[in-house]
């Protein structure tokens, strides 16, 4: 070796040294501020989790929105329920109807759905609301667009400085609006979908104020259809669940936890004794609600809707206690 390829050598250990060594201060100096690793899901990585379903019937899927996305401890599910493969397919702002019915229509499907759901949620202008995704799975998606979504997720899982909010330009304009660095978000998307939300690093006042005042908009702007034409929607829903059920399967229905002023608002324009009495009177539909679960509805939601971060381990226990209890999941296939 002479001496010129020695220069060469060392020059570049230097330059990876030192790249390493600000790579890991900013992250160091990202852990320090609050933020945490997080993904950033799309339609591609959504199809590859909804392509790892098999016909088995030990498949536990997880549908919903939010609340079954940010309440669920995966993590922590498949260590209580290791006899079963589960897959967290919820969607944030996105009620389940379209993934219900497109695993009723997908004939290799026999395995067991809890879904996330409410009395809004079978309105007419909701039931396609996760309709995209699913079309860009049947239609779209391929296993290497899939699969390089899943790496690109996994690398974005362990490292901070990836976060979808830290871009270049998002810094950037952040720091010419508000002449800082940008702060940390209290919502963290994991590899498994779901969520998780740090509530210490918002003004909890005015998150919970803001839920209550867009709900109450919601519903004022889209109110609820009568009960009796409503209905029909809950026969679509007995439907998917008959058809799930003659292949082996079944799906669970669970009325997650909504507080204080955000339930007295769903009570007001969608009173369970009218609406979700419907669907649990139903002998053909297995359906749960939180105010029949000793404990669910007990927990501090700082945002009226949601379960912090701390209490997610506590809620799914209770949760799954439950169902185990009530024979709607065996610990044993």
């Amino acid at each position: 070796m002479n001496k010129n390829d020695s220069v060469w050598i060392k020059t570049w250990i230097i330059t990876i040294l030192l790249v390493i060594g600000l790579l890991g201060g900013y992250e160091y100096f990202l852990k320090q501020r609050g933020f945490n690793a997080s993904i950033e899901s799309n339609n591609d990585l959504w199809s590859w989790y909804r392509s790892s379903i098999t016909s088995k019937q030990n498949e536990l899927v997880i549908v919903g929105a939010s609340r079954s996305q940010l309440g669920i401890n995966i993590p922590y599910l498949k260590q209580k329920l290791r006899n079963y493969h589960i897959t967290q397919l919820s969607i944030n702002g996105h009620y389940p109807m379209a993934t219900l019915k497109s695993l009723a229509e997908d004939q290799n499907f026999r395995g067991i759905i809890l879904a996330s759901i409410n009395a809004q949620a079978m309105e007419d202008r909701y039931l396609d609301m996760q309709e995209e995704q699913n079309l860009y799975y049947e239609k779209e998606s391929t296993f290497y667009k899939s699969f390089d979504a899943f790496l690109t997720a996994a690398l974005k899982a362990n490292i901070r400085f990836l976060h979808p909010t830290l871009r270049m330009e998002d810094i950037i304009n952040y720091y010419d609006k508000n002449h800082a660095f940008p702060k940390a978000f209290y919502i963290s998307t994991h590899l498994d979908q779901s969520s998780s939300g740090n509530y210490d690093l918002v003004n909890k006042k005015n998150l919970y104020n803001h839920f209550v005042k867009q709900k109450e908009k919601n519903y004022r702007d889209e109110p609820p259809t009568e009960p009796d034409k409503w209905k029909r929607n809950v026969d679509l829903l007995i439907n998917y669940s008959k058809t799930i059920e003659n292949r082996g399967g079944k799906v669970i229905l669970v009325r997650f936890p909504s507080f204080e002023e955000l339930w007295n608002l769903d009570e007001k324009f969608y009173p369970r004794e009218k609406y979700w009495k419907l669907i649990e009177d139903s002998p053909n539909l297995h359906a749960v609600h939180f105010n029949d679960v000793t404990g669910l509805g007990i927990f501090n939601s700082p945002d009226s809707s949601h379960i912090d971060q701390k209490d997610t381990v506590e809620f799914t226990e209770v949760l799954f206690n439950y169902l185990i209890m009530s024979n709607y999941l065996n610990l044993r296939n």
